[in-house]
């Protein structure tokens, strides 16, 4: 280490423009804090092992807390940032993941969390600086402390890509080429480093419940479709049946994902449908709701999520449809769970079966208790 900090100089370092925190107009109402306030410590940062350097305001040490600008660590980290001279606000984003600071508050929200930083973001000689270790964290870095280099050492490792994606098209068209139902579906195709016998069971699994479903589908309206093509004529519109996933999930040995099927068989909206799947990384094999929850003796999965949906109904009554605990009787109401992440069970049902359209497919978490 101490090599590499002797040779700071000469690494390619990283620019660190700052977040200014204050128009021209408004730093002289709201003087920037003086470098005379601040603890001068001659600290330095670290991400993954290649210095940062700062343009203008350096690291310092306030009250015991280390702050730094907020720009140049973070966007090293693949974070992006946006400043809000209006509502003195800072925007995070990196993918799905954002997050918010306001200044002069120690406060980190993330969508609904609110995490406490360990000091306020704060105005020092016009630029913003903040606590990292929060923010850091939130964004997949670890933050550690080298006491002796006096150094802040930021570590993220590269993203793992652990899914691929197929896809499989098929059309039914009538005796003129007339196309009268088609089928799009993508799929995910597992590429971690997993036994590999495991890894070619869930692929083929995946593929192969992907390919039997469109298929299935094409040969259940030939029929229903013809007809109504005939009947309609110029007015007829194809069917079709458009087949995805989301939420996936890979850790702690399985892979897991919400599989929607949308349907359209005329009038003005399509309905989509849910399948969950959690599969064993190790043998290739699917898992059961019973592996993350306990069920008491005797309570089918089934009988589990309708008490679920229906302890939900109880307090939130307004949001469901007049008939959704009749519905929730009815076997032929799909209900389904899958794992959002290793401490998440997400209990599903269909769109429309017990909620208005306009909320798709209906999602309740529950915490994972085995």
């Amino acid at each position: 280490m101490k090599k590499r900090i002797l040779a700071m100089t000469c690494a390619a370092a990283v620019a660190a423009a700052a977040v200014p925190v204050y128009g021209a107009e408004e730093t002289a109402a709201e003087p920037a804090q003086s470098a005379e306030e601040t603890v001068a410590t001659n600290l330095g940062v670290m991400v993954n092992e290649e210095p940062v350097e700062f343009s203008g305001q350096q690291p310092v040490i306030v009250d015991n807390v280390t702050l730094v600008p907020v720009r140049g660590v973070l966007e090293t980290l693949g974070v992006t940032v946006a400043w809000d001279a209006e509502t003195h606000t800072i925007t995070l984003t990196e993918g799905e993941k954002t997050g918010t600071l306001t200044m002069d508050s120690d406060v980190f929200q993330t969508g609904d969390t609110s995490v406490q930083m360990a000091a306020p973001a704060q105005n020092i000689n016009g630029l913003a600086m903040i606590p990292l270790r929060a923010v850091a964290e939130y964004f997949g870095a670890e933050v550690g402390w080298d006491a002796e280099n006096r150094m802040v050492l930021v570590t993220k490792a590269p993203e793992v890509q652990y899914l691929a994606e197929d896809t499989y098209e098929k059309v039914l068209k009538d005796e003129n080429g007339n196309l009268l139902a088609e089928v799009k579906a993508i799929y995910p195709v597992l590429t971690a480093e997993v036994p590999e016998a495991a890894r070619d069971t869930v692929n083929k699994n995946i593929a192969g419940l992907t390919m039997k479903a469109a298929d299935t589908y094409l040969v259940e309206v030939k029929d229903e479709v013809t007809q109504e093509a005939a009947e309609l004529g110029e007015n007829f519109h194809p069917f079709q049946l458009v087949i995805s996933y989301e939420d996936a999930f890979y850790g702690k040995g399985v892979l897991s994902y919400l599989t929607t099927v949308w349907e359209y068989r005329g009038g003005a909206n399509g309905t989509t449908k849910g399948v969950g799947k959690i599969y064993d990384l190790q043998t290739g094999e699917t898992k059961t709701l019973g592996d993350y929850i306990n069920l008491q003796s005797g309570l089918t999965e089934r009988d589990y999520m309708v008490q679920v949906f229906r302890r939900d109904m109880a307090s939130n009554s307004e949001k469901y449809l007049e008939g959704a605990a009749q519905s929730l009787l009815d076997t032929n109401t799909n209900l389904g769970y899958y794992l959002k992440d290793e401490k998440t069970m997400v209990i599903f049902a269909d769109q429309t079966t017990l909620k208005p359209h306009s909320e798709g497919i209906v999602k309740l978490e529950i915490p994972v208790n085995k």
